[in-house]
Formats: structure tokens, C-alpha cells, sequence
């Protein structure tokens, strides 16, 4: 076993590469790692139980301490992709997920394997297979992952994959980790952005007086929970609006927002606009948009 420990804590996305067996050694990760494995085997041991991760696998190491052995492959060679993600990193995108499409947080899932195991592994779907083969082809144009912006999209697009994907232990643990960072509370927060609860039931889901509940949620969201709901809603009927046919009353609904009169004045409040303006507008903006693009290809045809 080698003793050297390697701490792990930057970039957010990198591509392991061996070409011969190294035999079994410690890792120290500072961040949850979400990784891949494209050629070869490895082994994660855990007290006296030792897994055995194959190609196309999904694998998720919680930081802390693991020890694992790689393989390489009959060609020679061992690849694994890993995309490292903070507590704090994970509820900024779940927020996102949750204010873009109204993604839901719920993971019926439990399993001694999530309890217990600083680590799961399951069979990579084939969402998640293309989207790791994507993530290997951009690793050949130079630069392109050492983009911040870049990294960014891509962590947003793994999270989004599990969580959108059957209940497992891949979803647990990205639930749990991002539940690290500030305990149940936000949880309960970013599960209920869009369904109309009370402060007052949320501070019993979180077993807070409302006082409490107040002030908690002023030192985490660095607001009130009535503006942060609003905008959090606002937020989304904007994409509603830009991106659907559904009809102003409808969006105003799916955001929570019974009073649908309220709903547009707080929108007016916002964006300057009545949401049945903003929508005119941006259909005309995307009509001359391709009016414009249809008049360049036609006299490129000339």
C-alpha cells in the first residue's frame, strides 16, 4: 500500500490517465467527487469490504479519506473522469435547477449502502454514459474545460442528470452532501420554493419558532423569506414565459401565485414590463432574429 495521502481540491473537472498499476493507495478528498470510469478497473476498499468499480460505472466518493487501487485496462491504460463539487457549490446549482425548471429535490431512496458506505457506484445510465463521453471529447480541445464558465455548465448539467434520473444511491448522496453545508434547513427551503407554503408551516417543517425561522433564513439567503420566494418566482415565470405557450394565468399558477393581478404587477415591479409585454417582446426580438439570419443566407446563396 502506498502511504503518501494526495489532497484533491482543484479543478472542479479532471481526467485521470495511467498506463500502469500502482497498486493500492490513500486519497484525500476536500469535495464530494462525482467520477466515471472509462478504461480499466478499480477497487475501493472500506474497512474489510473491497468494491470493484468496472467501465461505464458511476461513482461518487464523499470527501474524506478512501482507499482505492486502479487498473489499466488489456490495452494498457486506465481513464476515469471526476467532476469535484462543494456542499456550498451543490445548493447554488440546486437552486438554479429549482428556479430554471422547477426541479423537485424528492428521493424515495434509502439503502445501507447510502447510510453507512462513504462512497456508492451504480451502472451509469445512458444519459449519463453520453454525457461523460461528451465530457472526455472536450477534454481533446485545448482549454475548453479549464473555463470557469465552462466548468459551470457542466456541473450544472451532471447534478441535473442524477437528480432527473431514477431514485438511487447516486441521488442520495448528492442529497445528502448538498445537505452538508447548512444542514436540513435550506433543504426544506428549496423543496418548497413553488408550492405555495406558509413561512408559518415552514418553520415547523424545520422545527424553528418563527422567530427563529426568520432569522435563520435571513444569515443563510441574506434576505427575507417573502422577497426570496418572490423573486425565486419571478425568476421562473420569466423562463415560463420565454420558453412556453402557456397562458399568463397558467405560469402565474405554476409559480405560486394565486392573485394572478398580483402576479403581474410584482412581475411590472421587477422587469419593467407586464408579463404579456415582456412575452410580445421577446417573440418579436427572435422573428427579427430570424428574418435577419434567413436574409444572410440568402444572399450568401446569391
Amino acid at each position: 500500500m502506498t502511504n503518501s495521502t494526495n489532497k484533491l481540491s482543484t479543478p472542479d473537472v479532471v481526467k485521470f490517465t495511467e498506463t500502469a498499476n500502482c497498486g493500492i493507495r490513500s486519497v484525500m478528498l476536500s469535495r464530494m467527487a462525482v467520477c466515471y470510469l472509462l478504461k480499466g478497473r478499480k477497487y475501493i476498499y472500506c474497512g474489510d469490504i473491497c468494491t470493484e468499480i468496472n467501465e461505464g460505472n458511476v461513482f461518487i466518493l464523499d470527501a474524506g479519506l478512501h482507499y482505492e487501487e486502479n487498473t489499466v485496462s488489456p490495452g494498457g491504460i486506465f481513464e476515469q473522469i471526476t467532476f469535484y463539487l462543494s456542499p456550498e457549490t451543490l445548493q447554488q446549482i440546486l437552486l438554479s435547477l429549482s428556479t430554471a425548471y422547477g426541479l423537485d429535490y424528492s428521493n424515495n431512496h434509502t439503502c445501507d449502502k447510502c447510510r453507512t458506505q462513504n462512497f456508492v457506484a451504480e451502472e451509469a445510465s445512458p444519459a449519463l454514459r453520453d454525457f461523460f463521453n461528451s465530457v472526455n471529447q472536450s477534454f481533446r480541445q485545448s482549454g475548453f474545460l479549464h473555463n470557469d464558465i465552462c466548468q459551470r455548465i457542466k456541473l450544472n448539467e451532471l447534478v441535473y442528470l442524477i437528480l432527473a434520473g431514477e431514485d438511487n444511491c447516486l441521488k442520495s448522496k448528492v442529497l445528502t452532501n448538498a445537505d452538508a453545508a447548512n444542514g436540513h434547513f435550506a433543504m426544506v427551503i428549496y423543496d418548497n420554493v413553488f408550492n405555495g407554503i406558509s413561512i408559518e408551516a415552514l418553520a415547523q417543517r424545520t422545527n424553528k419558532s418563527l422567530t427563529s425561522f426568520k432569522k435563520e433564513f435571513k444569515r443563510q439567503f441574506a434576505t427575507t423569506p417573502h422577497k426570496w420566494f418572490i423573486d425565486r418566482r419571478l425568476d421562473r415565470s420569466r423562463v415560463l414565459l420565454l420558453s412556453t405557450n402557456k397562458t399568463i394565468s397558467e405560469v402565474g399558477a405554476e409559480c405560486a401565485f394565486s392573485n394572478i393581478s398580483h402576479f403581474i404587477k410584482l412581475f411590472k415591479n421587477k422587469f419593467h414590463d407586464t408579463p404579456a409585454v415582456f412575452r410580445q417582446k421577446h417573440a418579436a426580438s427572435a422573428s427579427a432574429a430570424r428574418e435577419e439570419a434567413a436574409a444572410e443566407c440568402a444572399a450568401t446563396a446569391k
